[in-house]
């Protein structure tokens, strides 16, 4: 079953745009009255969200420019390369920014190395970048925010709330755009509230007069009277004639005043909703003792109680275990898991309390007139096939085959990928199903690489001549690649049934599904040259995974056994729960979970950025060298492999 796509409207609007401007071409420099519009088109798709084509036109306007302007265009992509989570191809571009430099793209360098550095997990490197990227004189006041905003970012990483709202507050008169101003005293907000009552005091009285003052003087205020009050509008009031030069936006004052004038305090009591004593029990017992173990070795803020509800093996009474635990006084609900139950909740709960369920909901939470927020954390393989397309037209592929198993979890993940490498503009020019767990693997390869039409040609033509000739078959030369579909067994079954026609010298991308996550280098040879995309905790040994593998309970319970995934989802679900408000206020805010960079789209779905390894002498290797990670199954490993023995 072959069949070609057309391109995705806006791709193909910015392809037109580029072939009007001469980039399809051999075209070698660009005239400056096409650079506007061209750089205004790339500018239009960074900011409607579609980062990966931005990133593509500033790409082509960098390869046919020369000196400040080709490195204007360098930062420009890897600015927005970082915004999509692809760190690899970010600094790619960021080497590609030369030297010399203007004291303004070299700002903006030190700055974007700061991100990168802070979406890896060291904040503290990504703090120095940041301040070196402050020793520039008369930077743009839009570059000087955005410098701001990684200091403050990674001064909360540090435990630093009171620096972080500093460099806020220095934000703060930089900016413009009133959504802007009103995002940036929201973050603000939330960072104050952290601190506790004495360190506002010390700010306030180290600075009456001054900005930093004014806003400690309005947290204290908020906390001193109860939300829609006479008495807090009276003295928001006072505070605005003591401070006239500072003028929040009336957004932010109707928050202030309004009933939520305050940053939700931290839970009290957190409930997590399982179904225990279900055919699923083993895996939700992994889920458990993942949110457990991280609670116990870093508590939230208030050290919580917990409480744990079995919802059973019956997803139609998830809603009723959700109203239940709100009636008992829950401040956030973590669950449940599993689709079924999932779609209960979303249907017939009203979500009254911060809720983190642990799966998507087919049509999404119902919206709420209160505006609690519902996030939405999976591990669904759709969302790590979009991934697989991002990262496969990041490697500068164009044309895709997928094949995929005749099942309805095979069509989901083939329209999930197709949807996202269209939208990227990339042509799916074949697609095959084969049946799971079969042995019949042969005629869907063949099928897919049109080896019978070789083999038609070659009957056909010794036909016509009447004599026997030499044949081998051929495959089709329009696949640059394949999207592979299937769990380890299937994989290693049709892997080599690829190289065997022909196809061994195309990339094979695919997703954690083919990788057991225990290492098997003799059956897993047969994977060797698959490319896929996983959590951290199951590929990198050192950093923030190789000290939580020693230090949280139960990790070497779970070590290379198929719930080490579910273990990993529990812990990073407990360190979601305090830090949601923060993410979801935007601004490029990332938590460096065991199950990826997590950070809030949006929609409120948790997005995952995965780390990519390659099969090599059927063990998995780390593909992005420049990251700062030291594989799990490197050859000075060994001695892991032992640890995790169920």
């Amino acid at each position: 079953m072959n069949r070609s796509s057309p391109p995705h409207p806006f791709r193909t609007l910015l392809a037109i745009s580029l072939v009007s401007l001469g980039l399809a071409g051999c075209v070698p420099t660009l005239h400056p009255s096409t650079q506007t519009v061209s750089a205004t088109a790339a500018a239009r798709a960074v900011r409607h969200g579609h980062y990966i084509l931005g990133a593509q036109a500033y790409q082509h306007l960098g390869r046919h420019s020369t000196g400040t302007a080709r490195a204007r265009y360098a930062l420009k992509a890897a600015e927005a390369l970082v915004r999509a989570g692809a760190l690899q191809a970010a600094n790619e571009e960021l080497r590609r920014a030369k030297p010399p430099l203007t004291a303004r793209l070299a700002a903006h360098k030190d700055a974007l190395m700061g991100e990168i550095a802070a979406a890896l997990g060291h904040p503290a490197r990504a703090y120095q970048e940041a301040r070196k990227a402050q020793r520039y004189p008369n930077l743009p006041p839009q570059l000087q925010a955005e410098i701001n905003r990684v200091e403050a970012q990674t001064s909360l990483s540090l435990g630093h709330p009171a620096r972080a709202a500093r460099h806020l507050i220095a934000r703060e008169r930089l900016l413009v755009s009133r959504r802007r101003l009103t995002d940036n005293e929201t973050a603000l907000w939330h960072d104050l509230a952290a601190l506790p009552r004495a360190r506002l005091r010390h700010m306030y009285d180290q600075a009456p007069a001054g900005v930093v003052g004014a806003w400690a003087r309005l947290e204290l205020i908020a906390r001193r009277y109860p939300p829609h009050s006479r008495r807090l509008r009276a003295a928001v009031t006072r505070w605005q004639h003591r401070y006239p030069k500072f003028i929040p936006t009336a957004a932010f004052l109707t928050t202030i005043l309004g009933a939520k004038s305050h940053p939700r305090p931290a839970p009290r009591v957190v409930a997590l909703l399982l179904p225990l004593s279900s055919p699923f029990a083993k895996a939700a017992k992994a889920v458990e003792r993942g949110f457990v173990a991280m609670a116990k070795t870093h508590p939230l803020a208030g050290h919580p109680v917990i409480d744990i509800y079995d919802i059973g093996g019956n997803p139609a009474k998830a809603a009723h275990y959700y109203r239940q635990a709100v009636k008992r006084g829950a401040q956030f609900i973590v669950g449940p898991l599993g689709a079924d139950a999932i779609t209960d909740v979303a249907d017939h709960a009203r979500f009254t309390v911060p809720t983190l369920l642990l799966g998507l909901a087919k049509n999404g939470p119902r919206h709420d007139p209160d505006h609690t927020p519902v996030y939405q954390f999976s591990l669904a393989r759709t969302l790590e096939a979009r991934q697989a397309a991002d990262r496969a037209y990041l490697d500068g592929h164009t044309r895709a085959a997928i094949l995929y198993p005749d099942s309805p979890f095979g069509h989901r993940m083939r329209r999930a990928f197709a949807r996202r490498w269209r939208h990227l503009g990339g042509l799916v020019v074949a697609q095959t199903s084969y049946t799971p767990g079969s042995t019949g693997y042969v005629r869907p390869v063949e099928d897919l690489l049109d080896i019978a039409q070789s083999r038609a040609r070659y009957y056909r033509l010794q036909r016509i001549l009447g004599m026997p000739l030499a044949f081998t078959a051929r495959r089709r030369q329009d696949v640059g690649f394949v999207f592979l579909v299937a769990d380890a067994p299937d994989a290693r079954l049709i892997k080599p049934l690829l190289d065997y026609d022909h196809a061994d010298t195309l990339p094979v991308y695919s997703t954690s599904s083919v990788f057991t996550g225990r290492p098997d280098p003799v059956y897993d040879r047969d994977l060797d040259g698959i490319i896929f995309g996983d959590m951290p905790w199951m590929l990198v040994a050192n950093g923030r995974m190789g000290r939580l593998r020693h230090t949280l309970p139960y990790a070497h319970h779970y070590d290379f056994t198929p719930f080490a995934r579910l273990f990993a989802f529990g812990a990073d679900a407990e360190g979601l729960v305090g830090r949601l408000d923060r993410l979801s206020l935007g601004g490029g805010g990332r938590y460096n979970g065991l199950t990826g960079a997590l950070s809030v789209r949006r929609d409120n779905v948790i997005r995952r950025t995965l780390v990519w390894a390659e099969f090599r002498k059927g063990v998995p290797r780390l593909l992005d060298t420049f990251l700062p990670y030291r594989g799990l199954f490197s050859p000075h490993k060994r001695a892991v492999h032992k640890t995790g023995q169920p």
